[in-house]
Order: structure tokens, then C-alpha cells, then sequence
């Protein structure tokens, strides 16, 4: 009589019933039949002109916080003003979901 599977065969191991995890990022799920399905994680869209890959977590994160890009692209964090020439500034706007560009406005120099 053939022995009972108490598991799935995967890249070279046996894995037990369940879900389980053999690369970073990847979720597997052994089924009771021995078939093995995979997914990756999705990653939304981090909230910052500069997303950083870490090396433990699947998605990009953004360890500077919201930030925003000026023309010249220097990055900007948000609440700071950023001073492009003697008479731009620029900030971040505060709205999620923005195309994290600065906002620039531009004061007429005074003539004198």
C-alpha cells in the first residue's frame, strides 16, 4: 500500500499542509491533494519621491517619510520649504496620492 503524502513536494523539500514561505516575498499553499500554489506579495506605491528596497521587507518603504521632489531634484520632506533660487520655494503638497513633485511658487524679486 503506497504511503500517505503528509505533505507537498516543492523545489526540492517537502513542506507540510498549509501555507508556507520559501523565497522572500513568496507565499506558498500546500493542499491536502500535494498541489502547490505560489504568490508573490503585491507592493502598494510607496508615499515618497525616494522609496528605499530594504533587504528584510518585500515592499519599498520610505524611511525619510512623505517627500516630494523639487524641479531641480532635490528631494523635500514634507512641512519643509525649500528655497530652489533666491525667489522660488518649494514644499510637498499634503494630499496622498499626489505625483510627489513640489509645489513651487515664485515671488517677483523686488526692483529697485
Amino acid at each position: 500500500m503506497p504511503a500517505i503524502p503528509s505533505g507537498c513536494y516543492y523545489r526540492g523539500s517537502v513542506y507540510p499542509f498549509g501555507w508556507f514561505s520559501t523565497r522572500h516575498c513568496e507565499s506558498c499553499q500546500c493542499s491536502t491533494s500535494g498541489q502547490v500554489m505560489c504568490m508573490f506579495n503585491d507592493c502598494w506605491q510607496p508615499a515618497c519621491a525616494d522609496p528605499v528596497q530594504e533587504k528584510d521587507y518585500c515592499c519599498p518603504t520610505c524611511p525619510n517619510g512623505y517627500t516630494c521632489k523639487a524641479p531641480d531634484g532635490h528631494i523635500v520632506k514634507a512641512g519643509e520649504t525649500y528655497h530652489l533660487n533666491s525667489y522660488t520655494s518649494c514644499q510637498c503638497a499634503t494630499q496622498i496620492g499626489a505625483s510627489f513633485k513640489a509645489i513651487c511658487t515664485q515671488q517677483n524679486p523686488s526692483i529697485p
